[in-house]
């Protein structure tokens, strides 16, 4: 009976690495900017490079922390895959850590259960919802997709899974409903019920999005279905969790409009709560033989070929990027760049410090990055799509600077005439 078990349990990590590698190869091809270049999700390697090279330490972060993630990274850094191939390992890592917090939440095996089965069931539905979050770039929502970075509160997903998981074996239903957050006071919910309209409108045009709509909004469906049938059958540990996975996105959303947020990560539990609910309710059928082996070799073939496809994402060069990088390090002067345009080329720099992080009108942004960085005096800025236009200091225009084309980036390079920058401001 043992080693039947621990050949079940093998099966499922193994399906789980099929489909964490098939999930990431999609990823890293299709929505590359969000796993490597995002404003928010290169924190993790900054701060690991920071620690790597002795810098003075002074990171203006939120509470997170990211203190697990960093230590991850740091970890995986040292196999020597580079900055991009160090992100995509992660990113495997990150998917095989949702689906051992499922595992644990589908508890042990019991007569009349297939845990392994229902994790596996419940993660491929998470990996299918990524997977609809992939394609067509940035617009819309992308909650599961998130869980690949290293940052996006990857280390808080699965630790509200472990912590499901833990109170779902060691607590009765009614201890696990308790652990739901309270509501806060309303604030500026126009503003969030505005964004959230914006967004899903810009999700529901495209294909993918209406199945991803669909998809979640089944998933939320059948929580109820399998709380209501636990609820006849008196399983507290199954009603303790469809409870939680019923109510939590609600209450998240709840919190999102009343707290008058725009963003979209705090929305994360519609995805990752409600499918593990088919890790606790898998029926005990057995699967016929033809269509288990059929589906075990549907995932070694995917999850084989997963792995040059994500390789090769990894190692594209972003001929952007490494333009930006290269003229900068060539002038040994300092710049200054928006949040969203100077987080990547900050990343690729030898010595960050030759961009300064500055809002629109070049007062040091200080978020998400160390304030213990020398400024140097700032004599070009770097700006793209996502760049508001700077409004510069009286006398000094845009149109003084000589641009210099870098794909999608465009740097403006004052010469010798020195920007002043403004108060720090977080």
């Amino acid at each position: 009976m043992m080693q039947r078990r621990g050949a079940a349990e093998a099966a499922g990590w193994g399906a789980a690495l099929a489909l964490a590698l098939i999930a990431v190869a999609v990823v890293a091809t299709t929505s590359s900017w969000l796993l490597y270049r995002d404003g928010d999700s290169v924190v993790v390697a900054l701060m690991a490079d920071s620690l790597r090279r002795g810098d003075g330490q002074d990171w203006a972060l939120s509470p997170v922390l990211f203190l697990p993630e960093t230590a991850v990274y740091g970890a995986l850094s040292l196999l020597g895959l580079g900055t991009t191939g160090t992100l995509t390992l992660n990113a495997v890592l990150n998917l095989l850590a949702v689906y051992g917090g499922i595992r644990l939440v589908a508890g042990r095996f019991r007569p009349g259960t297939r845990p392994v089965r229902g994790s596996v069931l419940a993660f491929a539905a998470f990996v299918a919802l990524i997977l609809l979050e992939g394609p067509e770039g940035m617009p819309g929502f992308h909650l599961a997709l998130l869980t690949a970075t290293t940052t996006y509160y990857s280390a808080t997903v699965v630790g509200t899974l472990v912590v499901a998981g833990l109170l779902r074996r060691l607590l009765d239903g009614a201890a696990l409903l308790r652990m739901i957050p309270p509501i806060v006071l309303v604030d500026q919910a126009g503003a969030a019920l505005a964004h959230l309209a914006e967004v899903s409108g810009a999700t529901v045009p495209r294909w993918n999005g209406v199945l991803w709509f669909a998809a979640v909004l089944a998933l939320f469906v059948a929580c109820v279905v399998i709380g209501l049938w636990a609820w006849i059958r008196r399983d507290v540990a199954v009603i303790a969790v469809a409870a939680l996975a019923v109510s939590a996105p609600i209450a998240a959303t709840v919190l999102v409009v009343v707290a008058g947020t725009d963003a979209d990560r705090y929305l994360q539990p519609w995805v990752f709560l409600p499918v593990v609910a088919l890790a606790v309710a898998s029926p005990a059928a057995p699967v016929p033989r033809a269509v288990g082996a059929t589906l075990a070799g549907a995932l070694v073939v995917g999850g084989v070929v997963a792995v040059p496809v994500a390789i090769a994402a990894a190692s594209r060069e972003d001929a952007g990027l490494a333009c930006v990088t290269r003229w900068v390090e060539q002038s040994g002067r300092t710049g200054a760049g928006q949040f969203w345009t100077v987080r990547a080329p900050k990343l690729a720099l030898a010595d960050p410090s030759q961009l300064v992080q500055v809002d629109h009108t070049l007062r040091p942004y200080e978020w998400l990055v160390n304030r213990a960085e020398g400024r140097g005096p700032v004599t070009f800025l770097v700006e793209d799509a996502a760049s508001a236009p700077f409004e510069l200091p009286a006398g000094i225009a845009t149109s003084d600077a000589t641009p210099v084309a870098c794909g999608r980036y465009t740097i403006l390079d004052f010469g010798s005439r020195v920007l002043p920058l403004g108060e720090p401001r977080n």
